[in-house]
């Protein structure tokens, strides 16, 4: 602008000049033209202005009506258009307008000189001749592509030449900090590549404060305005660039748009010149997606199926080709199918499920063989289960009825589904169909099988383990369910953990690792493993897989007394999938939650989760033996002791029926002890702790506690201390830190009473590292309860004045308030809020019927004293 300024100054004073901008297409031409006329007419300049069209070419002197229509033109002038031929006219106006801008500075301004008419372009070159002999100024604006092909009768003449080129980052940050707004110059400039059509599109959406989606669509309808002034034929190579959306040649290119190779390379390389594309691929996503969203019906269907016959003949990837085919929603020709196929198996390598799955849905609509529809399903009912096991299952009938046609491939997912909905008959039926194949299995891919029956069922199918290493492994970490943790089976797990690949058939051989080092009281590797595992099935998309390590996860927080963790945690995974999707596996997050809540005293949030569907088939799993025992403790917490012995003894029965017994899992016997000694029944309840302490592994510290709990209650109170400080050692050793803290607690409440019986301290041994847990894990609390009309039990209220009315955690307050301490130390101690102790405080003193805090400790103690 700068520089023609200047020329508009020397015009002014009687120099003519002729300057030719060029630049593509929304470069800014006409804006500059704009800002040149308006200059002029601030320097008072006579100004003659018009504008080419691509529909009025063939208007015959049209632009010249447009130059001479202005009203400040002599009258002499505007007479000659209608005087004489053609060829006089021209040559009558164009002396007429020398002479005039001998007398006064003239200023031409044509915008698109390129589609100006045959007669207005001979007048135009034959005043570019005679600006320099009066102060007449020609500024003509045209395309970069005219300037050296139709534009070279006015580039031979003598002229000054403006190339616009695009906005650099710089210029646009200036631009942005006019603007007053926060936009990202970088990212502009990487979105527009300087255009500045598409620069002010930004500009314009982010100066109205839009969210991203609406800078989205700003910029989509900026690039479709863009092509739009492009017109034929690139335009339609342009749109075919973004169809194929893949590094392709020139040739493909003309193909899909149905334009000559020549005209596709040259529109190719003005495309390229505008910063859009680079070679023939658009270089910014979103501007060739643009391009693509604003296809319509059968124009987006053609092109598709274009791209796609284009490619297949060229030999493209299967997935590829498939894109376009799922883009258009047809696969007619006779090729199609087995590309869709193939593009199914190929994305899956990639995780890519919807993709994969929506290859296999357009193959069906034109599957006619029943092989081919029987392949079909064969191959949905393997890629579905991992986001959606349940749209699976009307495919698993294929599989099932596959027989002796079935590949290896077909009877692992024949086996990892039936595991995942509790078909026990067809997984046993696929493993052993595995072992007899001609191909044998894979060791690992066995080994991962083999722990995957033994976390649903408790053994593992027929493989002999033959010294493999990945079978022995396998084995040995596979009695972690009846030994406990240990230092074999943790060295297993590790070594599970680290050569496994998390995949569908991995699944729980990766959540037994995870679990036996938890066992083996190393919670922290355990836990890492779980969440690393975790996020990369979020990151691959793997719901399924997300969803079963999450409530694995959740298990493990129980484990180490984190309640709240525990229970957040079980209740976001049970909500990635529904209950159809769950299958047996449902029990995991559910037996988790139950525990977490009766853990917390939360008992009718407890209730809540017994009311969730639960399939009759999962009571034939391990998943639904851990549910049984969760629903037991509940109805145990809840004085329900009856209900709870039912739940116990039909985990007996479960474990029975199958000659199996994996106390590291469920220690029925200790459980069955635990409830006779709530019903009286103190003889019983020391003969099967006996039992349980008999048949535990050395290893099986967590059943070991559990039955010298019992123990420690139903026996003589003198060596009370002693056995549950035995107990305490054993929790502390299993890694269970809710069970440790659960029985420090109960050390600290006998130490308390023995000093205050004596009036001295007493010692009492306690496991140093369950303190931490101890002040925060749950105690539980008798209550009497009542049936719901669904069975369900519910805390009822007891008369004021007994603290046996009082939930656990208004008990955990009142004791500190008891002792002395103020809201604020509990608040911290029990990692609850002010608020949170307040209001627990004042529950206590109805409930108790006491004035305030000073009345605590006495009451307290007195029903201590009683117990």
């Amino acid at each position: 602008m700068a520089f023609i300024e200047g020329l508009l100054i020397e015009c002014d004073a009687g120099a003519g000049e002729t300057v030719l901008v060029g630049g593509g297409p929304a470069s800014g031409k006409t804006q500059v033209q704009n800002q040149v006329v308006a200059r002029a007419g601030e320097l008072g300049i006579l100004t003659l202005t018009a504008a080419g069209a691509a529909d009025e070419r063939d208007v015959d002197g049209g632009v010249i009506d447009q130059l001479l229509a202005g009203p400040a033109l002599p009258r002499a002038i505007t007479g000659l258009l209608t005087e004489g031929d053609t060829e006089d006219r021209i040559a009558g106006l164009v002396s007429a307008v020398h002479r005039l801008a001998r007398e006064r500075a003239v200023l031409v301004a044509v915008d698109d000189l390129h589609h100006v008419d045959e007669t207005s372009a001979r007048l135009l070159l034959r005043l570019q001749r005679r600006t320099r002999s009066a102060a007449l100024l020609l500024v003509l604006n045209h395309p970069d592509s005219w300037y050296a092909g139709d534009g070279l009768p006015f580039a031979a003449q003598p002229h000054r030449h403006v190339q616009l080129t695009p906005l650099s980052v710089a210029a646009i940050a200036e631009l942005v900090a006019a603007a007053g707004h926060d936009g990202r110059p970088e990212r502009i400039h990487e979105l527009t590549a300087g255009n500045p059509l598409l620069v002010n599109a930004l500009l314009d959406a982010y100066r109205g404060n839009a969210d991203d989606s609406r800078v989205g669509l700003a910029y989509s309808e900026a690039v479709q305005r863009l092509l739009h002034r492009y017109g034929s034929p690139l335009r339609e190579v342009a749109t075919a660039i973004a169809v194929l959306d893949t590094d392709v040649t020139t040739e493909a290119v003309a193909a899909v748009a149905g334009v000559d190779p020549l005209d596709a390379e040259a529109s190719a390389g003005v495309l390229a010149d505008s910063g859009l594309v680079a070679g023939v691929r658009f270089r910014q996503p979103p501007a060739a997606a643009a391009v693509v969203g604003g296809l319509r019906g059968p124009e987006k269907v053609r092109l598709h199926v274009r791209a796609a016959e284009v490619k297949h003949a060229r030999g493209l990837a299967a997935a590829d080709v498939a894109r376009h085919l799922v883009a258009a929603g047809e696969a007619n020709a006779d090729w199609a199918l087995p590309v869709l196929v193939e593009a199914a198996e190929q994305v899956m390598l990639g995780d890519d499920v919807d993709f994969a799955t929506r290859c296999l849905k357009l193959a069906a609509t034109v599957a006619t063989a029943k092989w081919e529809q029987q392949t079909i399903s064969q191959l949905l009912a393997k890629i579905t289960w991992r986001v959606n096991p349940a749209a699976a299952v009307p495919h698993l009938e294929c599989l099932r009825q596959g027989g002796d046609q079935l590949d290896q491939s077909d009877r692992i997912a024949l086996v990892r589904q039936s595991l995942w909905f509790g078909d026990r008959e067809t997984f046993e039926r696929a493993f052993a169909a595995l072992g007899d194949d001609i191909e044998p299995l894979d060791p690992r891919t066995a080994a991962e099988l083999s722990l995957a029956g033994q976390w649903h069922y408790g053994v593992s199918a027929a493989v002999p383990e033959s010294g493999d290493p990945w079978l022995h492994t396998a084995s040995t970490l596979g009695a972690v369910w009846r030994t406990g943790g240990g230092e074999a089976t943790s060295a297993c797990a590790e070594r599970i953990l680290q050569n496994c690949r998390l995949s569908d058939t991995s699944l729980e051989a990766l959540a037994t690792a995870i679990l036996a080092l938890a066992y083996d009281g190393k919670s922290d590797r355990a836990e890492g493993w779980c969440t690393s595992l975790g996020e990369e099935a979020e990151y691959r998309g793997a719901v399924t897989w997300k969803a079963m390590l999450d409530a694995i996860g959740a298990g493990l927080a129980l484990r180490r007394g984190d309640v709240a963790a525990a229970t957040e945690q079980a209740a976001r995974a049970l909500a990635m999938l529904d209950a159809p999707n769950w299958g047996v596996a449902i029990s995991y997050p559910l037996a988790t939650l139950l525990s977490a809540h009766t853990a917390a005293g939360a008992f009718k949030a407890a209730a809540a989760v017994l009311r969730h569907p639960v399939p009759d088939v999962v009571f034939t799993t391990l998943g639904g033996v851990r549910y049984l025992r969760a629903r037991g403790q509940f109805h145990l917490a809840t004085n329900r002791g009856l209900a709870a012995v039912s739940d116990f003894q039909q985990c007996q029965r479960i474990l029975r029926d199958r000659d199996l017994d994996l106390p590291a899992i469920v220690p029925w016997r200790t459980d069955l002890a635990e409830a006779n000694l709530r019903l009286g029944n103190p003889t019983l309840a020391v003969e099967l702790a006996k039992q349980q302490l008999g048949c535990s592994a050395p290893t099986d510290s967590y059943s070991q506690g559990s039955a010298l709990r019992v123990l420690a209650f139903a026996g003589d109170s003198a060596a009370r201390p002693g056995l549950l400080n035995r107990a305490a050692e054993a929790f502390k050793a299993s890694g269970d830190r809710l069970e440790l803290a659960k029985t420090v607690r109960t050390l600290n409440q006998l130490g308390q009473r023995a000093e205050r019986s004596a009036g001295l301290v007493k010692p009492v041994h306690v496991p140093r590292q369950a303190s931490a847990a101890a002040s925060r894990a749950p105690r539980p609390v008798a209550r009497p309860v009542a049936a719901e009309p669904n069975g369900a039990a519910v805390t009822e209220g007891n008369p004021a004045g007994n603290p046996a009315t009082l939930s656990e955690a208004e008990l955990r307050v009142a004791e500190l308030a008891a002792h002395g301490r103020t809201n604020r130390q509990i608040s911290e101690t029990l990692y609850i809020t002010v608020s949170t102790v307040e209001q627990h405080l004042t529950r206590v003193y109805r409930k108790l019927g006491v004035p305030g805090r000073s009345a605590l400790a006495g009451e307290l103690a007195g029903a201590e004293g009683g117990q």
